[in-house]
């Protein structure tokens, strides 16, 4: 049974579709172990791999009205001491310039200029800040000169922001493989921060946890538009004791059925496992196999077009050519009737000038057109892309993330875990048609 009681984002009565029970033995735990990523590959892609050190904790230190990052990374210049020397002595009319050319190389204008905290007095109710009557979309109503960063007492920013590694210790509870998939809302400092935790037994497909988690700092919003939670489901969760509080609880939780031999599945799972604070080093991304998967076939591709090219150039070179060593351009052949691709300064011949204005699309072409400064737009739904409900359409031929109601994250770690078992089990079926017509060509 799911830890801490369910929560479900899907309408009322909607079953959940999914593979079933998997067959656990040597063979299929081995199959996994295969596709696990490197760390190499893991770190490359945005998971934490390593505990944070001491510098890289002083930099989340934020303000704690505004909630403005101020710790920022130090930034390396690398100066030419031979320019240093041979510039003129700075004046009094240089450092007037500078200041009034804010794009002027010699002063650091954001160092003379003074840092303004922007936040708030009051709290949102009913999306309208109380100090001021404002949407929460408007401006800040008040204005310091300086922010207020406050040295971390009692370790509240190592208690936020540090990772913890997967604990140690075997148990028997521990599962041999388990799928993923969380759910994050807004913190009040713009942070993503859990709201909401799945964990299923990749084997059996049961939840083992499926649960709120009541977050560790005050909410911005819990992005119900794609979470599916409400600031009303967490309140009403944690008055009637349904809800994991904070994420120290939920990687405790997680610690009762993942070891450090457990492999962790999911689909783009370092967004997962950052909002857990959590470090493990066996991880299936299908994102990652997926991304793999597809810049193989494009290489296999390309290589199989320009042999292709190369064969039908081969074809057709002029009678001769090959025979006697030439190229198309020497002048012998061209007397001799040979194809003459170039003049003698190198020039393209007007044929060639104009099949290439030919197949030039027109100025006033609408699919070729596209005014200055205008993004294309993007695709929605894109049945080729590769986020999680793309996929589970394209290789399962399943709709998930359907409806009004947000995502469910019991419904995408299921569609993860069996995305994964399909991989494993019917390859075929992940041949694009890149693969297809590369084979085809072959």
């Amino acid at each position: 049974m799911a830890q801490n009681g369910a929560f479900s984002a899907l309408k009322e009565g909607t079953v959940l579709i999914t593979t079933g029970p998997i067959q656990q033995n040597a063979e299929s735990v081995e199959q996994l172990n295969k596709l696990v990523a490197s760390t190499k590959a893991l770190k490359r892609a945005g998971y934490v791999v390593e505990k944070l050190t001491d510098t890289e904790l002083d930099q989340k230190r934020r303000c704690t009205r505004c909630g403005v990052r101020v710790a920022k990374p130090p930034r390396i210049r690398h100066h030419n001491t031979e320019v240093a020397e041979n510039k003129p002595p700075k004046t009094q009319d240089s450092d007037s310039q500078a200041q009034e050319n804010p794009n002027h190389r010699g002063t650091d204008v954001a160092a003379t200029k003074p840092l303004e905290c922007r936040f708030h007095t009051g709290k949102v109710v009913y999306k309208v800040w109380t100090c001021c009557r404002k949407h929460v979309s408007k401006d800040p109503c008040t204005i310091k000169k300086d922010h207020d960063v406050r040295d971390d007492q009692g370790g509240a920013n190592e208690r936020r922001w540090q990772f913890h590694v997967t604990a140690p210790e075997m148990k028997p509870n521990h599962r041999a493989a388990v799928a993923i998939d969380c759910e994050m809302g807004t913190a009040f400092d713009g942070d993503s921060e859990l709201i909401r935790l799945t964990v299923v037994d990749y084997f059996t497909g049961k939840a083992l946890i499926d649960s709120l988690v009541y977050p560790d700092v005050p909410m911005m919003h819990f992005n119900t538009r794609w979470s599916g939670v409400t600031k009303g489901d967490m309140e009403r969760a944690r008055r009637e004791h349904k809800c994991i509080l904070g994420k120290a609880a939920a990687r405790k939780a997680i610690f009762r059925y993942v070891g450090p031999s457990t492999i962790v599945i999911g689909h783009g799972a370092q967004n997962d496992l950052c909002s857990l604070r959590w470090i493990h080093h066996r991880v299936v991304d299908f994102f990652l196999i997926e991304s793999s998967r597809r810049k193989e076939a494009e290489l296999r591709a390309e290589r199989e077009r320009r042999k292709k090219e190369e064969e039908e150039a081969k074809w057709d070179e002029p009678k001769g050519v090959a025979e006697r060593g030439g190229t198309p351009e020497d002048p012998e052949l061209n007397e001799k009737g040979g194809a003459k691709l170039y003049d003698k300064d190198g020039a393209e011949p007007n044929e060639v000038i104009k099949a290439k204005e030919v197949n030039k699309p027109k100025e006033g072409d609408k699919a070729t057109e596209r005014k200055p400064g205008n993004k294309q737009p993007r695709r929605k739904n894109n049945p080729d892309g590769m986020s999680l409900k793309a996929l589970t359409m394209k290789h399962l031929g399943r709709a998930i993330q359907v409806g009004t109601k947000g995502h469910d994250s019991l419904e995408d770690a299921l569609a993860a875990r069996d995305l994964v078992h399909a991989y494993i089990t019917d390859p075929g079926r992940f041949t694009s048609e890149v693969e297809a017509s590369a084979s085809e060509a072959a």
